[in-house]
């Protein structure tokens, strides 16, 4: 059986598109976009994104993720 952080791993590896999504989504939003697929915790995607590069930036008033 596939542990919970494999499958966080492996859909957030296939959904985010450094090129495209860099600046343009909050966790919330990862969470709400990936709800039909897996049910994400806002901790799990920052964690993630912070272990992979991404990095806080702010746009309009919120906090989004940017590949450094």
């Amino acid at each position: 059986m596939i542990k919970k952080e494999e499958m966080v791993e492996m859909v957030l590896n296939a959904y985010m598109d450094e090129e495209q999504d860099s600046g343009r989504f909050t966790s919330q939003d990862i969470c709400d976009n990936l709800r039909e697929t897996i049910s994400l915790s806002t901790d799990e995607v920052s964690g993630y994104l912070m272990s992979h590069g991404y990095s806080l930036e702010r746009s309009d008033d919120r906090l989004v993720w940017v590949k450094m």
